[in-house]
């Protein structure tokens, strides 16, 4: 941890350099801010992608805490709209990338590709990753073929199963194939799968006309791993999810419900399993973000089972750093205030 520990110093160091060179752009998604822009018809992001304006609030006075004036646009467009308007001599800005709204696979590449465009810097993932890191069975397959454990994966469609379907007897869980944020997500998402389950998921599938991301159910602990990522990543101790302070969740998981309304909690995970699971958990969410190229920081979620095997479960590219967070929680452990982390994330995104 001190090599971590010597990082955030530094970077909060870098971070007043920066702040002499631009001014941030904070480009996010609310649930009583956003709005369409002169009628123009928007295909809008389910509410649980959208921060609550608390959440909002959170993030705009840990950016201003680190010395940045901040500018928000709360929808993407406004963003782009502007930033053509004006002279180039005045886009002097530095990109906190937020932006989630739409209905589509790749809704999160729009900002990467249009500041990749004007070279513009921004914070998170580029377009083609925060894009993969959407697409669950895409990356999970590739992950598999990288020696990565990732449960076993199926995706029904409209028209049947791609390739196979999971055998009769497995205990699953029902997932939409590309949402995030627990979207979909309920208790009655776990249920063992025979083929009367088969049919029932096809007629789900076919009058809903959306894939389905069908996995093996992995009882046990839940944890997530925040990374910073400089030219390697630097992994922070796993951080454990507990429900009704519950820490072994077997079959309990983040529903929909627990996501919108933060009732879920944190703990180290450190304090339930020994080192060398922990080690191997922050060795693998290492290796994950090397493969599929998250940069500035991200966010890797397991669940490790009763034999102490991590399965990767989710990849955020852009995670979440309010203060119900696993980021939140993982700085206040190493001893850091909230503006840490904006000021790390903001000093990764650029150089000096």
């Amino acid at each position: 941890m001190s090599d971590l520990i010597s990082l955030i110093h530094e970077l909060w160091l870098n971070s007043k350099q920066i702040s002499k060179k631009y001014n941030v752009a904070l480009i996010t998604n609310t649930r009583s801010q956003t709005r369409e822009i002169n009628g123009q018809p928007v295909n809008y992001s389910l509410s649980n992608e959208f921060f609550s304006d608390e959440e909002y609030d959170e993030v705009f006075e840990g950016i201003k805490r680190t010395g940045f004036f901040v500018e928000t646009f709360f929808n993407e467009p406004e963003f782009i709209m502007t930033v053509l308007r004006e002279a180039y001599y005045k886009n002097k800005r530095l990109v906190y990338n937020l932006a989630r709204n739409g209905e589509y696979v790749g809704k999160k590449s729009l900002i990467p590709s249009f500041c990749d465009l004007l070279h513009i810097p921004y914070t998170g993932a580029d377009a083609f990753v925060i894009s993969l890191s959407r697409a669950k069975y895409t990356y999970t397959k590739f992950l598999e073929s990288h020696n990565i454990l990732v449960p076993d994966s199926w995706v029904l469609s409209p028209t049947g199963w791609l390739d196979k379907r999971p055998p009769d007897g497995k205990k699953i869980i029902i997932k939409p194939l590309y949402e995030s944020a627990s979207i979909g997500l309920g208790s009655e998402s776990i249920i063992e799968f025979n083929s009367k389950k088969a049919l029932e998921l096809h007629d789900l599938s076919y009058s809903s006309n959306k894939s389905l991301l069908i996995q093996e159910f992995i009882e046990g602990y839940e944890c997530e791993v925040p990374l910073l990522i400089s030219s390697t990543p630097f992994a922070f101790e796993p951080v454990g999810i507990s429900i009704n302070d519950k820490r072994l969740l077997n079959e309990a998981i983040i529903t929909f419900d627990h996501s919108y309304n933060d009732s879920y909690d944190f703990y180290s995970l450190n304090e339930e399993l020994p080192k060398s699971i922990i080690e191997k958990t922050k060795e693998s969410a290492k290796i994950i973000s090397n493969l599929v190229g998250l940069r500035n920081y991200g966010r890797i979620d397991f669940r490790i089972n009763n034999n102490g095997i991590p399965y990767l479960m989710d990849i955020a590219a852009s995670p979440y750093t309010t203060n119900h967070s696993s980021f939140s929680f993982a700085f206040a452990k190493l001893g850091f205030e909230t503006k840490h982390i904006y000021s790390s994330i903001i000093a990764l995104a650029t150089n000096v």
